[in-house]
């Protein structure tokens, strides 16, 4: 069973809706949904997150603590199975910057050499 359906099996166990969740916690409902749907993406943040799992854990009467640690191991083993797919797109990206740094740095260094031999007389450019 995924992490949001256990928070959210225990919350119909408890006959308790999640506008009403949302009254007492002041969190709106679509994180809430979000949260019941192992969909963290759609959270402000890791810390934001917490704070929600906190106050709907003390809303719907379970250890803040496990649920909080059961968050933890959740968002460990998606990241790890996201790693082991090859989805890391940001590396891609970097590796692109970082060509694209070099080859600017290259441009510029052979324009700072054709400049200098202009100068000093060594090669002669004929425009025309």
């Amino acid at each position: 069973m995924k992490f949001g359906e256990s928070l959210r099996k225990e919350r119909e166990l408890r006959q308790i809706t999640l506008e009403e969740i949302s009254q007492h916690t002041r969190v709106h409902p679509r994180f809430l949904d979000a949260i019941e749907n192992d969909d963290f993406s759609v959270l402000p943040a890791k810390a934001f997150a917490k704070g929600f799992l906190r106050s709907y854990a003390r809303m719907v009467d379970l250890d803040e603590d496990l649920v909080i640690a059961n968050f933890e191991y959740c968002q460990h083993a998606t990241q790890r199975s996201g790693a082991m797919k090859g989805t890391q797109v940001p590396a891609k990206k970097k590796t692109f910057r970082r060509v694209f740094v070099v080859a600017v740095f290259l441009i510029i260094a052979l324009l700072l050499a054709l400049i200098i031999l202009v100068t000093q007389g060594h090669v002669q450019i004929n425009w025309l």
